[in-house]
């Protein structure tokens, strides 16, 4: 059986936080309901990682490696204006380091920030175990200048029903490279032969050949198959197919040729 190595996975978002796990999201209150916020709006105050944690020592805490910054920002609508509510430590919803920051116990105005809100509605449909690299049902873009409000997007996430295009799962895309090679021409395997191969998901689609370690009729076989291959199904983020990366490995031998060819 061949093997599936996942090298990579890179996702385009316009968000600042990048770390190896999935980070813990804000809260806003919106429309009356208390919902997770994929944006922080308090990093502009709080000012470049060394200088805050020389101002703010009690920030360096560790909480865990699902919180990295240190705290969590409860927010709020009202009026068309961005205020900042409270602010827990590690989370802690009995830890309010708010009066540390601001030196007040009253909600506070966020006319320091400009920049996009992320607001999550419904549950998480796609997830990545990386910063804020998952998707809900729908989300919905607040555009803030200074703490003003002054544009509003709704989007449905997710894979839109009419598109019937071939699977986009890297499973799925795997099997129908293997099942696709021609194997009458590459009779009684003797050893094994690695290509190694990308895929890149988004608003235009690819799959091409990283490195190959095999004779050349073996790569222009997976040339053909991937110049043919059929269009893939578009997860949609924020209204656009999202970007992703993924790298795998083929491998042509004997057991994949028994496996895979056609009776």
């Amino acid at each position: 059986m061949h093997r599936r190595l996942i090298i990579a996975l890179i996702l385009s978002l316009s968000i600042k936080l990048s770390f190896a796990t999935s980070q813990a999201s804000e809260l806003i209150i919106y429309n009356g309901d208390t919902l997770e916020m994929l944006s922080l709006p308090l990093d502009p105050y709080l000012g470049e990682l060394d200088k805050r944690n020389e101002k703010y020592p009690f920030l360096k805490e560790m909480c865990s490696t699902g919180l990295w910054r240190g705290y969590q920002g409860l927010w709020k609508i009202e009026n068309n204006e961005l205020f900042l509510i409270d602010v827990f430590q590690c989370a802690d919803k009995e830890k309010s380091i708010f009066r540390k920051l601001f030196n007040t116990d009253f909600p506070i105005k966020a006319n320091w920030y400009s920049g996009n809100l992320f607001i999550q509605h419904g549950e998480v449909i796609k997830y990545n175990h990386t910063g804020f690299s998952r998707f809900y049902e729908e989300e919905t873009v607040l555009e803030i200048d200074k703490g003003n409000q002054v544009d509003q997007s709704h989007f449905i996430n997710g894979y839109r029903p009419d598109d019937n295009n071939f699977s986009n799962h890297p499973d799925s895309i795997i099997t129908k490279v293997f099942n696709r090679i021609d194997w009458k021409k590459f009779p009684e395997l003797s050893k094994e032969y690695c290509l190694y191969a990308g895929i890149k998901l988004g608003q235009k689609d690819s799959l091409y050949i990283i490195k190959a370690k095999a004779p050349e009729a073996y790569v222009n076989e997976i040339r053909t198959i991937f110049n043919e291959f059929p269009k893939l199904k578009k997860f949609y983020s924020r209204g656009k197919p999202l970007n992703e990366v993924y790298s795998f490995r083929i491998i042509f031998s004997e057991e994949s040729r028994k496996r895979y060819s056609k009776k």
